[in-house]
């Protein structure tokens, strides 16, 4: 199973639940962007140094065709590509959500077009629904793979707003934003 090999390679960090149903598998957590140095003589690696947060992830027969999470940072994206985009099928949706964006874009990049969605602060379980223009009771019942693949169908008919740019484009349209954190109050 493709997210048993990702969790071997160290791939899968804070994960929430990875679970398998018929030829789907999901995972629901952080993806490595950039695993952290040798820590010790045993070969324990230092947390990564780059993650895509909250990402929720469908896979069919070992090929990616739901991909979605949030960046910090545009520039990430890159990195996204390079450990994931081998996995990817051909009629995969993806959709990011990015901290330093403020308007949403369509970024050519790597053969694929790939809604990018500013956002600091927020849920993307909930914006994603949102997308696919679901709501609560159309969970009722079903397992968590289940729940994911609800929401892959219903992203069907999902048409993205927003400029159609290239990476670099893209990368010119960046603003200093950050996460929005919250603390104990």
């Amino acid at each position: 199973m493709l997210f048993n090999d990702y969790e071997q390679k160290g791939l899968l960090f804070n994960m929430n639940f990875k679970e398998s149903e018929g030829s789907y598998a999901a995972y629901r957590g952080d993806l490595v962007l950039e695993l952290g140095e040798v820590g010790d003589a045993h070969g324990h690696r230092m947390p990564p140094t780059a993650t895509i947060k909250n990402t929720i992830v469908l896979a069919e027969n070992d090929k990616i065709k739901l991909y979605v999470g949030s960046l910090d940072d545009l520039a990430l994206l890159p990195k996204v590509l390079d450990y994931y985009q081998a996995d990817f099928a051909a009629d995969i949706r993806m959709i990011l959500f990015v901290v330093n964006i403020n308007k949403p874009l369509i970024v050519d990049t790597n053969g694929l077009s790939i809604p990018v969605i500013g956002m600091q602060e927020g849920l993307i379980w909930n914006e994603l629904i949102d997308l696919a223009a679901l709501d609560k009771s159309d969970f009722k019942g079903q397992s968590a793979a289940q729940k994911i693949v609800t929401v892959y169908k219903a992203l069907s008919d999902y048409k993205p707003k927003g400029d159609k740019v290239s990476l670099a484009e893209a990368l010119t349209r960046t603003v200093a934003l950050t996460r929005a954190g919250r603390g104990p109050i």
